[in-house]
C-alpha cells in the first residue's frame, strides 16, 4: 500500500510539472573568468498562440561575492519575421540593506525575475531572444549562470 501511494505521489508531481506555460526556461553557465561584455546568451522558443500575453523573466545565478545590488541587461527579442526589439533592463538583486532577493543554498543565489511583463508576441513562429550584461564592465565576475524564461499568460480579448 505504501508503494502505491509513493507511485501516485511521484506521478502527480511529474504531471503538475508538465502543466507549466513556460515556452523556454534555461540557465547557461558563465565561464569562471566572468561574463564578458561582448558575450551574449541566446535561446529560441516557438509561439503557437499569438493571441496571448507573455512574461519574459531573467534567470540568474550569482555568488555571495557579487559586488552590486543590481545587474543591467541588454535584451534583444527577434520575431519570426526578423524584426528585432532591444530593451535595456535593470534587474534588482538585493535590497538596500544587502539582503538578496533570490533564493540560495550556500554561496549561490538564484533569481528568476520578470523583466518584460504582458509582452505581446503577435506572430506565430520561432522567436529568438538574446541577453548580454550591460554593466559597462569588461568582465562581470561572480555571475555563474544566466538565461531566460518565457511564459505564456492570459489571452488577449
Amino acid at each position: 500500500m505504501k508503494n502505491y501511494f509513493f507511485i501516485l505521489t511521484i506521478t502527480g508531481i511529474f504531471l503538475s510539472a508538465c502543466n507549466s506555460n513556460a515556452l523556454v526556461d534555461r540557465y547557461h553557465d558563465i565561464p569562471e573568468n566572468g561574463w564578458q561584455y561582448e558575450q551574449t546568451i541566446t535561446d529560441s522558443f516557438e509561439v503557437t498562440h499569438p493571441n496571448h500575453y507573455h512574461t519574459i523573466s531573467a534567470n540568474l545565478r550569482v555568488t555571495g561575492d557579487y559586488p552590486f545590488a543590481n545587474l543591467h541587461l541588454k535584451v534583444t527579442l527577434t520575431a519570426p519575421d526578423g524584426k528585432s526589439s532591444e530593451y535595456k533592463v535593470p534587474v534588482q538583486l538585493a535590497e538596500k540593506s544587502g539582503k538578496w532577493l533570490g533564493s540560495g543554498l550556500g554561496n549561490v543565489i538564484t533569481f528568476q525575475l520578470p523583466i518584460l511583463h504582458r509582452k505581446l508576441l503577435n506572430q506565430k513562429g520561432k522567436y529568438s531572444i538574446t541577453i548580454a550584461q550591460d554593466m559597462r564592465l569588461e568582465t562581470l565576475t561572480s555571475v555563474t549562470a544566466a538565461g531566460i524564461k518565457v511564459e505564456q499568460q492570459e489571452e488577449i480579448f
